[in-house]
Parts: C-alpha cells; sequence; structure tokens
C-alpha cells in the first residue's frame, strides 16, 4: 500500500520550528526502524512552503498507523494530508475498466 502525504508549512516562531525539527527527527529515526513502512521518496519545494512523501505500508493498518502517529506529532507544524496512491500497473486495470463503463 502506497500512501502519498503532502505538506504545507504553518508561519512558526524561532522555537516552533526548532521543536518542529526535533520532533522530525525523532519521527524520521522511527520510521528507519520500522519494518511496517518504508519511505520511497521525500520532496521539499525549492522555497521551503512544503512538501511531499510517499511511503509503502505493508498493509492498512500499518499506513493508518504510521500517518496517524506523523499527523498528530507534526500537525502543529504543518497542514498534512495524505491519500492512498497507486503505481501504474496496479491503477491501469481500473482506468481501463472505469474508460469501459464511461463508454457504454
Amino acid at each position: 500500500m502506497l500512501v502519498c502525504t503532502t505538506w504545507k508549512a504553518r508561519p512558526l516562531s524561532p522555537d516552533q520550528a526548532s521543536r518542529m525539527m526535533q520532533t522530525w527527527g525523532k519521527i524520521e529515526a522511527s520510521t528507519a526502524e520500522n519494518p511496517s513502512v518504508e519511505r520511497l521518496c521525500w520532496y521539499i519545494a525549492s522555497d521551503g512552503s512544503g512538501g511531499m512523501t510517499v511511503v509503502k505500508a505493508v498493509d492498512p493498518d500499518a499506513a493508518s498507523a504510521f500517518e496517524l502517529e506523523t499527523g498528530l506529532a507534526l500537525s502543529e507544524y504543518l497542514e498534512l494530508e495524505s491519500k492512498v496512491v497507486l503505481d501504474l500497473d496496479t491503477a491501469m486495470p481500473a482506468i481501463l475498466k472505469g474508460m469501459e463503463y464511461a463508454n457504454g
């Protein structure tokens, strides 16, 4: 299961920014030790206003737990939005079926 999380930075005081980085460091260390999730990519906008990650989770429970932990830890600092995403190979059969429905 792939989960894409996008974030937008909230306005932060220097103290909040410092606490966010400490919190983020703990999340990164926990993620590295968690066999249920694997970060596939991590990008940040060049202006620092936001970014996105894609995490591969072993199952829906692992994905939900990871996203809940991350959201609770970082929501003071970032606006987060997570969605389950599909790679093209996985999505193509559903795309084709959807097109079949649409075309009669």
